[in-house]
Parts: structure tokens; C-alpha cells; sequence
């Protein structure tokens, strides 16, 4: 563990979901259905890094940020929950809304990513000391960052797999 560095534990860019910022969200969308877990449908990533075309980081966009685009009335925050005060078992609110959902988010999904993408977080340099990068995750309660080798990003760091790697130093 005492030589290895943020980037031998990197997912690399090319494997993990990211686009421009001028790409619509749908594409975002279909990026993050193309990474699932050995084909079972499930996603493996909540978020996607966006980047410009010289691969600098300029922002990410998360799941959270692609449902509020898809249904800003239901998702946006800013007024009282539709379904505030509603009992569980009150579905038919739900399946009201669901023909509404379905037509704005093919319409808001046109969107370019840059009208919903959150500004950039830190980053983590490659060669970062995985206890040190740990450390900074856990400060800035994140479990993804991207990973930076001079101005461009070449991957992210998952705090998972930072944990793989200390833990396993340890005796259990």
C-alpha cells in the first residue's frame, strides 16, 4: 500500500459515464444505462463527470439533478411536496402524474446537461497518497471525485475503492 498513488485505484475515464455539457440529458441518461452491473439492468454509477473537450472537468451531473429536470414541479424543491400529507397507500395521485411525467421528461430531456449540471467539486491529483484523497472524500462527504493528471481528467475515485484498499491492510 505505502507506493501506490490515487491512480492505480482510479475507475478511468473511459469506462466511467461522462459527456459535455452541451449534450442533451437524454444522452446523459443513456450513458448511465450503458454502465450497469454485468448486464443486469442495474446502474452502476449515480452520476456522470461533465467535461469539456480538452477532458478538463467542468462539472458533474447527478441522478438527483436528471429527475429534477425530467419533473421540476415534483422534484425542484422550491414548493411543498405533492405528495405532503398523503398516506402510502394514496396512489392514485401517483398514477395521475404519471402520464405528466412521461411527456415532460421527453420534453425536458432535450435540455442541454450544462442547465442542470452542479459546478465542479474538488478534484484529486493521480498522484495523491489513497489516505490522503481518503481524508478528503470523507471532509467533503463524497464518494466520487475526479482524478486529474495535469488539467485532465483520467478517471474518478470512489471512496468504495479507497476503502478496499486501506481495509485490506488491516487485520481482521
Amino acid at each position: 500500500m505505502s507506493n501506490t498513488v490515487v491512480k492505480d485505484l482510479i475507475v478511468p475515464l473511459d469506462a466511467f459515464p461522462h459527456l459535455s455539457s452541451e449534450e442533451p440529458v437524454h444522452s446523459a441518461v443513456a450513458q448511465l444505462f450503458s454502465h450497469t452491473v454485468n448486464g443486469s439492468g442495474k446502474l452502476l454509477y449515480d452520476e456522470l463527470l461533465v467535461v469539456n473537450s480538452q477532458n478538463q472537468y467542468v462539472g458533474r451531473l447527478t441522478i438527483r439533478s436528471i429527475l429534477t429536470c425530467y419533473f421540476p414541479t415534483l422534484f425542484d424543491g422550491g414548493q411543498k411536496p405533492i405528495f405532503a400529507g398523503k398516506q402510502e397507500k394514496f396512489t392514485d395521485l401517483a398514477i395521475l402524474l404519471e402520464d405528466s411525467f412521461q411527456t415532460e421528461c421527453k420534453r425536458q430531456g432535450a435540455l442541454p446537461v450544462s442547465q442542470y449540471m452542479t459546478p465542479p467539486l474538488k478534484s484529486i491529483k493521480a498522484d495523491t497518497h489513497p489516505l490522503h484523497a481518503a481524508e478528503i472524500m470523507m471532509t467533503e462527504n463524497q464518494n466520487c471525485l475526479p482524478v486529474v493528471e495535469g488539467n485532465a481528467v483520467i478517471g474518478v475515485i470512489r471512496l468504495i475503492d479507497l476503502f478496499k484498499n486501506l481495509a485490506s491492510s488491516c487485520s481482521l
